[in-house]
């Protein structure tokens, strides 16, 4: 038995399709073919995936051999950290950080890596935190910093490593017709928001907060990112949704205020999302999240 087999159908178990598998694997969708098959070999072709349904899925004894080869998988992780955590570790380390958060969390923590791992070659994509859990759950990224509130959870085999509080904060322009100390949503329901795109966690709370209360929502405009909306709110009026860091942060806070609403908190967690598992970035890793905790202290 194959231990290249073994990681092959746990990750076609874990992502439910061998395309998807071979991706999280760096291989071509032959070769993934062939070590399931070589695998199913292996345990004397006994029936793991029922084929007959479209995507396949596990059988009970496919279940059963999953757990198995999980184990497997994380002994075989545990032994390659303990004799590589002290050394020097090298490689592409996949990361991922939430939209929002790119520049105000990870340059000063990035020269801190750089500086005790420079053999280690960082690979840095951008995501909505539910992407970026997933991803990590694929094995995509080896970790990721996401912006999580209420409605995320991590899945078995993911943990969370908490950073820092954010609050999301509503903003707009200072000199607004109608400006008071308060408000409530309903009084902000006519106005124009400047939104993410659908996908957006933060974006999808207020949409289902207004929905609670069953008032109208108007979007004005989808753009993606915070800072360019800060800019079109402090340009044109309106209303947006922003970490409250970045609105500190901002060029354009000057002209911009924070709005105090009564019935509408966000607040969400700066979380480093990584596996259970021991690998061999752990050491990076840990000295990423430390960073990162201390900036966002």
């Amino acid at each position: 038995m194959n231990l290249q087999d073994i990681q092959a159908f746990v990750a076609v178990a874990e992502t439910g399709s061998v395309n998807r598998a071979a991706a999280r694997l760096n291989l071509t969708q032959p070769a993934a073919t062939r070590r399931i098959q070589n695998f199913e070999a292996a345990i004397g072709d006994a029936p793991l995936f029922n084929r007959a349904v479209k995507p396949a899925v596990l059988t009970a004894l496919g279940n059963h051999v999953l757990e198995h080869c999980r184990r497997v998988l994380t002994a075989v992780a545990e032994l390659q950290a303990c004799t590589t955590s002290a050394a020097d570790p090298a490689g592409d380390l996949k990361a991922g950080i939430a939209h929002g958060l790119g520049e105000m969390v990870l340059t000063t923590p990035l020269d801190a890596l750089h500086r005790a791992f420079p053999r280690i070659k960082l690979q840095i994509s951008s995501n909505w935190s539910a992407g970026l859990i997933e991803d990590v759950r694929s094995g995509a990224l080896d970790c990721a910093v996401g912006l999580l509130t209420d409605a995320h959870t991590l899945p078995p085999g993911l943990a969370g490593i908490a950073l820092g509080v954010e609050r999301i904060v509503i903003v707009g322009p200072v000199k607004s017709p109608a400006k008071r100390n308060r408000y409530r949503l309903r009084d902000l329901s006519g106005q124009g928001w400047f939104l993410n795109p659908p996908g957006c966690g933060c974006r999808a709370a207020l949409m289902k907060a207004f929905d609670r209360l069953q008032l109208p929502i108007r979007v004005a405009a989808e753009v993606f990112g915070e800072d360019l909306q800060l800019a079109l709110l402090a340009h044109s009026g309106g209303l947006g949704l922003v970490p409250r860091r970045q609105f500190e942060q901002s060029p354009h806070r000057n002209v911009l205020r924070v709005l105090d609403v009564l019935d509408f908190t966000l607040p969400a967690v700066v979380t480093l999302i990584r596996n259970v598992a021991p690998g061999r970035f752990d050491p990076a890793i840990a000295l990423l999240a430390g960073e990162l905790k201390a900036k966002l202290a």
